[in-house]
């Protein structure tokens, strides 16, 4: 598929990075020998469905159409491909429904059919769910304040966590979502509009294939015991503090959560705290970090609970695993274990877990400097100004596109100063209080280095450095404030980090964009090479449809696409030198 030239650039420029960071995508099947990409699935979208989806100004003629900001700023419109992950976009259909049809007509048997393809029962993952598609159109110069702290957050508002389960209500295997709030699309994935990103972990590559699976399991123990215990917060756009800010602290979330699932009523209470509250993205964060740092093992965690709550707890484990048995034998659990009883979401029913083998230990006991990396938790937590920050990477390109954008990120960062004041809750402080007056002295600094043009990227990002590390330590925690206020795991924490940034303990790896299964189709085949001008003719030409029914006449063409023999009838394709030789009087090019 041809990409536009920035999106291409920008593709390219990621696919290195992307690749170093990527495991296991190596196998004998050609189709899966893709940069960025595990494997390809079967399908690619319907355009007119997807344009009837998501209508804009900026129509979607390609699949990188989809998910890429048209970023308006003065007289300047910029592509900037914020949601895409390399040079491949693959496409993973989801339903909330079974028996189903794709947008030609086709059977969809299962909703999960194809998530599951990705998710083999154990396996677990991220659905980053996202706005991209609905707000293509990025208006900098008329946008409020409030208006801005969703693109800030890069348009990334919730987090499913995935799980592969041996056997769905369907009778095949299939995958559920585990959230916070627990009854969110009750275990499902979501509507025809709001779509997402699917992302699976990379795990550090000093560990073997086997511990992986170990970890993995881990994972999904501490995930369905997080799920149960804890609540969801009333404020989670930036005024709920990070509790589990470092190893230590996630520990005492642990030892709770193991205590609360075991019978502790002290510890069911501890979860229902403000400060102890947990939104959706920190929920995968916590059961991400939990899963690596502390083993679910007698060894490990007997001696932080106490024996008998300990036993407790692993009679709870025995107890889900009966129900997951009975629930594949008759489709009932005439007994929930407290993973389930105290969980809204009754799916989670499926997902069998298992305690830790007794040798499993802190993953950061197998690292090369097991002391830097016990420091560590899955990804590194956010402040406000790495929020900004990465909102600039991936909305502003300069990276890519060079130094002569330095104007532009300057003028689209001084038109961010209202909603990111209002985000810092600086808009309710007189212009002359200190704290006030040290970001306005902060921020002139940082638009002056931002528009200013450097012989190189390099040498731009040594001149911001200094001033970042000072907003970073001013929006992050302070010595005064409650634990973990100033830092934040939002949603597209998960996004940048399978871009290649704010990796921990793990890092991202993109598998594929969720689209319902409404607005996909099964490929037609192979995008067919382009064919030498001077050998095209009508027939596989812009002016006729490359898959026209036979016989058809009249206005059907390959305008905006991909002609049948390889040239395209786009606006690109001047660009590109590959239009078909009937572009400009055809289509009006």
């Amino acid at each position: 598929m041809k990409l536009n030239k920035i999106a291409s650039l920008f593709a390219i420029a990621l696919a290195p990075l992307l690749a170093a960071g990527a495991q296991g995508c190596s196998t004998d099947d050609p189709t899966s020998q893709v940069d960025n990409v595990v494997e390809l699935s079967d399908y690619t979208v319907d355009f007119d469905r997807m344009n009837a989806q998501y209508p804009s100004e900026v129509p979607i003629t390609k699949l990188e159409d989809a998910w890429t900001a048209y970023v308006k700023v003065g007289e300047q419109t910029i592509p900037s491909p914020t949601h895409l992950f390399g040079n491949v976009v693959n496409i993973i259909p989801y339903s909330n429904e079974d028996g189903g049809t794709d947008a030609a007509g086709e059977p969809f048997a299962r909703g999960d059919q194809e998530i599951a393809k990705y998710f083999p029962p154990g396996a677990v993952g991220i659905g980053l769910k996202m706005h991209r598609p609905e707000k293509r159109v990025v208006d900098l110069n008329g946008a409020d304040a409030s208006a801005m702290k969703e693109d800030f957050k890069l348009q990334d508002t919730h987090i499913e966590v995935v799980v592969g389960v041996e056997k769905a209500e369907h009778g095949h295997p299939g995958a559920i979502t585990l959230n916070n709030p627990q009854s969110y699309e009750n275990g499902r994935f979501g509507n025809a509009t709001y779509s997402m990103i699917f992302l699976t972990p990379n795990y550090p590559e000093y560990i073997t294939v086997d511990l992986e699976k170990q970890y993995e399991s881990n994972i999904r123990t501490a995930l369905m015991g997080f799920n149960a215990v804890t609540d969801f917060p009333g404020d989670y756009n930036g005024g709920d503090p990070l509790g589990a800010n470092n190893p230590e602290a996630l520990l005492v979330y642990v030892d709770n959560m193991v205590k609360a699932i075991a019978g502790d009523a002290e510890a069911k209470a501890w979860f229902q705290q403000d400060e102890n509250l947990i939104y959706c993205a920190e929920l995968a964060f916590i059961s991400m970090s939990g899963g690596l740092i502390a083993p679910l093992n007698k060894t490990f965690m007997e001696p932080r609970v106490g024996a008998e709550t300990w036993a407790a707890f692993a009679a709870q484990v025995e107890l889900h695993n009966k129900g997951v048995d009975e629930f594949q034998e008759t489709g009932e659990i005439s007994e929930p274990s407290n993973f389930l009883a105290m969980n809204d979401n009754k799916r989670v029913g499926m997902v069998r877990i298992e305690l830790a083998p007794e040798d499993l230990v802190p993953v950061s006991q197998h690292a090369p400097n097991p002391e830097a990396a016990s420091q560590l938790l899955a990804l590194q937590p956010m402040t406000m100004a790495d929020i900004v920050k990465e909102f600039m990477r991936t909305h502003i390109p300069r990276q890519i596109l060079g130094e002569e954008l330095a104007p532009v990120q300057a003028a689209v960062l001084g038109k961010m100063r209202p909603g990111l004041y209002e985000t810092m809750g600086m808009d309710q402080m007189p212009e002359d209080h200190p704290a006030r007056a040290a970001v306005d002295q902060l921020f002139d600094a940082m638009l002056q280095v931002v528009g200013t043009s450097y012989g190189s990227y390099d040498e731009f990002q040594q001149n911001l450095a200094p001033l970042m590390a000072q907003a970073q330590q001013l929006t992050g925690p302070r010595p005064d404030a409650k634990p973990g206020e100033g830092l934040f795991v939002p949603p597209s924490l998960f996004h940048v980090a399978a871009q290649g940034t704010y990796s921990g303990l793990l890092s991202m790896q993109y598998l594929g964009h969720g689209v319902h299964v409404q607005n996909v189709k099964k490929k037609a085949g192979e995008t067919p090479e382009p064919t030498p001008v001077d050998e095209i003719d009508a027939t596989v030409s812009c002016a006729t449809a490359a898959d026209a029914p036979e016989g058809a006449e009249g206005n059907i063409n390959s305008c905006g696409r991909q002609a049948a023999g390889g040239c395209w009838c786009d606006a690109a394709c001047v660009d590109y030198g590959d239009c078909c030789e009937d572009y400009a009087p055809v289509c009006g090019g």
